[in-house]
Order: structure tokens, then C-alpha cells, then sequence
């Protein structure tokens, strides 16, 4: 039976399992936070140089390595998530840390840009909906307070239904890598009765995440938070401590180092945890599917 404790249960027992697949995914993300720390800080050093700043050629040329690596990480990410789904649901597969680059990932990729579509067109629809009772709202009343809240309760009520979308077909990314084909009514069909589960385990591996997150931002930024925040109010102490941060992650030294490492070992928890919790999600409910035909054709 589905449970939040049973993907958990799955999600750290990849981890525990599979550390050495899992060291290889945090390594390919401290190659590519290293590249983009030191795209980041030729980007820093232009910002900061009031003579270059001004030129909107050399602005250009600095943020397209910036995007670039980016981008280029972002699809190593399904790589990676997919490496992680295939660990949980395929183990015999093997290989080096379960890494595949063929026809999964570019289903996967599919439907990473159908989910982006679909998502931007109906956030698109839901704005103008909301727009328009902004502004009847405006109209029926002489204050803007009615329009401040419809837009509130609009934006909260647009949080929600993502949420509930992202979550009722999150099962068709590791059904997509099962299955061999992109699928998205069985997602919806599994995971009806189980939102609360799916969203629980979820949400306790993001909190987990931020935590971590959180962490290895106090001790790779901390300093330069400070040095902003005693600099509020005085531009030139602002801009000193914005060059020091840019000289800092520009070269490959401690603090970048530090910065990309800590950084790694997050990501690859969290392709470890966050694929391997939907891919228990999906396998658990998979093999309860056949435990209820065994029970019913024998």
C-alpha cells in the first residue's frame, strides 16, 4: 500500500543502495557549477566595471556563456532525473551510474516541453481571467482595495490548482520511463485518491532541500549577505563588496570551490531523493495494480 513513509523509505534507500551512482551525479553537477560560477563571475567583473557596463556588446557576450551552461544543465538534469527513476525501477540495468542518453530521456524531454506549454498557456489564460475581474472589481467598488483582493485570492487560487496538476501527473515522468512511451492517463488515473501521499512525500523532501540549501548558502554567501546588508544606504560600500563577491567566484579558488561542491552534493540529493521517491511512488503502486489482478484472474 502507498504510503508517505514507503517513498521515503524507497527515495533514502537509493541513497544508501546506490552512493556510488549517486557521487557520479553530484560530480557531472560540480563540473557544470564550476563552469557556471566561472561564467557568473566574468559577468559579475563587467557589471562592476563602470567602463564596460555601459556597452551593451560586452554585457551580451558575458551572460550568453551564462545562459548557455544553463541550459545545457538543465538537460543534463532529466538525464540525471531519469538516471535516478531508472535506478529504482530498472536495477538490473547497470552501467555507469544508470546513465543512458537514447529515446527515455528524449521522452522524458517531451514531456518536460508539453508540461511547459500547457502549464504557460493555461497560467497565460488564468492572468487574463484574473485582469478582467481586477477590473470589474475596480469598477463595482471606489476603492482598489476589492481589486488588491481578487488579485490575492486569484494568485493563491492559481498556486493551488498548479500544485495540483504538478502533482496529480507527476507519476508520468516514471510511468513515461516504464512504459517505453509517453503517458499521462495512467499518471492521472494512479495517482487519483493519492494527492495528500504524493504531495507529503514531496513536500518533506523539498523542506529537506531548502534546509540544505539554506545551509550551504549561509556558509558560501553568508559574508557577502552581510556585507550588503551593513552596505544599505551607501552605493560605493555596495559596489566593494559586490567586486569582492565577483573576484571571489571568478577564480577557481576556496570560496568557488566550497560554493560548487556544496551546491553538487544538494543537486544530487536532489535527483536522488526526488526521482527515486516518484519512481517508489510509481512502482509501489504498480505492483499493488498486478496484486489486485492476481487476486481477481488468479
Amino acid at each position: 500500500m502507498l504510503s508517505v513513509g514507503r517513498i521515503l523509505e524507497g527515495a533514502f534507500g537509493l541513497l544508501r543502495e546506490r552512493y556510488v551512482a549517486v557521487a557520479v551525479w553530484t560530480g557531472i553537477y560540480l563540473a557544470g557549477n564550476i563552469a557556471l560560477m566561472l561564467s557568473f563571475g566574468s559577468m559579475f567583473g563587467i557589471a562592476t566595471n563602470t567602463a564596460v557596463a555601459t556597452d551593451p556588446s560586452a554585457v551580451i557576450g558575458a551572460m550568453i556563456p551564462v545562459y548557455l551552461i544553463s541550459f545545457v544543465m538543465g538537460l543534463v538534469g532529466i538525464v540525471l532525473y531519469a538516471a535516478a527513476m531508472r535506478a529504482v525501477l530498472r536495477p538490473e540495468a547497470g552501467g555507469l551510474a544508470y546513465l543512458r542518453l537514447g529515446m527515455d530521456e528524449l521522452r522524458l524531454l517531451g514531456l518536460v516541453i508539453l508540461f511547459g506549454i500547457v502549464g504557460f498557456v493555461l497560467m497565460v489564460g488564468f492572468m487574463i481571467l484574473l485582469g478582467l475581474l481586477g477590473v470589474g472589481a475596480a469598477m463595482g467598488s471606489q476603492s482598489s482595495g476589492g481589486t488588491v483582493i481578487v488579485m490575492i485570492v486569484g494568485m493563491i487560487a492559481l498556486f493551488a490548482v498548479m500544485l495540483y496538476f504538478i502533482v496529480r501527473f507527476s507519476l508520468a515522468f516514471p510511468l513515461t520511463l516504464h512504459r517505453g512511451r509517453i503517458t499521462l492517463g495512467e499518471a492521472w488515473r494512479l495517482s487519483r485518491g493519492r494527492f495528500w501521499t504524493l504531495f507529503g512525500a514531496a513536500f518533506i523532501i523539498s523542506l529537506l532541500m531548502f534546509v540544505l540549501n539554506m545551509a550551504v548558502s549561509l556558509v558560501t554567501m553568508g559574508s557577502y549577505m552581510f556585507d550588503m546588508m551593513a552596505a544599505a544606504g551607501n552605493p560605493e560600500a555596495a559596489a566593494q563588496a559586490m567586486e569582492a563577491q565577483s573576484q571571489s567566484f571568478g577564480q577557481l579558488g576556496p570560496m568557488m570551490i566550497l560554493s560548487s561542491l556544496g551546491g553538487a552534493v544538494v543537486a544530487g540529493l536532489w535527483v536522488a531523493l526526488s526521482g527515486g521517491s516518484i519512481a517508489t511512488a510509481a512502482k509501489l503502486l504498480l505492483d499493488d495494480e498486478m496484486d489486485d489482478a492476481e487476486d481477481v484472474f488468479g
